[in-house]
């Protein structure tokens, strides 16, 4: 999808120039520059995310365990909120040139948020693994879910430890800050991986549920299903050969 490819884009552009200016530490004269590439990124992050949501929406249904799959997508939807609200703060106290103690701080928290998120989407993706299945992008998201996790700790400790150095500590909490920042960095690549690898299931989807691809025979769509995948997938005409529906799965059984 279109928006996919810009996210690649922008979402890479920001993440370079972002990294390159702390290696600079001479920001003054992009900061706008800056301010509007960080917008851009989380518009079309949200964008993906918001998509993710009404997707799992319809399609937990057809999971094994329903419930499961709802409520992983209900922690998932309230962490991308906190996790955008955080970004939102960053943002602003980024323009505003505050100390990095709070930006430390916050970063940690949207981190931890963006954590969550991962490792929820992580089991909603075990989940549909009853609709579809696909080895590498599963067991990539593992990997980006432990990873996540343990960059995060590594984060936490090292920032609790920086608020606790006396200021005149400066080598310890300079070395601090820096790992932390570096922490940071590359909890947001695993973050953006994460969230650009949905493109397979967005493509997946997007052509209708395909009976071969089924591994569940008893699962089914309504026509309010197939109503709501239209407005989220776009108004292209559904396969009527490779779409699930009641009909053609009893008639399958019957034969």
């Amino acid at each position: 999808m279109l928006y996919f490819k810009c996210g690649l884009v922008i979402l890479s552009t920001t993440y370079i120039l972002s990294l390159c200016s702390q290696i600079a530490k001479e920001t003054n004269s992009l900061d706008a520059g800056f301010a509007l590439l960080y917008v851009a990124s989380g518009a079309i992050a949200g964008k993906i995310i918001y998509d993710r949501y009404r997707q799992i929406h319809i399609l937990g249904a057809l999971t094994p365990n329903p419930n499961v799959t709802s409520f992983a997508n209900k922690i998932s939807s309230l962490s991308a909120s906190f996790l955008s609200l955080g970004f939102l703060v960053y943002l602003f106290l980024f323009l505003l040139k505050v100390d990095n103690y709070c930006l430390t701080a916050l970063s940690i928290f949207v981190c931890g948020f963006g954590t969550l998120y991962i490792w929820m989407q992580c089991l909603i993706t075990t989940y549909l693994s009853t609709l579809y299945y696909d080895k590498h992008l599963t067991t990539l998201r593992q990997y980006l879910a432990s990873g996540s996790f343990i960059v995060l700790i590594v984060m936490a400790i090292l920032g609790t430890v920086a608020s606790f150095i006396p200021r005149g500590g400066t080598r310890g909490i300079y070395f601090c800050l820096v790992a932390t920042s570096l922490c940071s960095y590359v909890l947001t690549a695993i973050f953006c991986v994460f969230i650009l690898s949905f493109e397979k299931e967005y493509e997946y989807f997007s052509d209708g549920l395909r009976t071969e691809m089924l591994l569940d025979d008893a699962c089914s769509l309504t026509s309010t299903s197939f109503s709501d995948m239209d407005s989220i997938f776009g108004t292209q005409e559904l396969n009527s050969s490779t779409i699930v529906s009641k009909g053609n799965i009893s008639s399958s059984k019957a034969s």
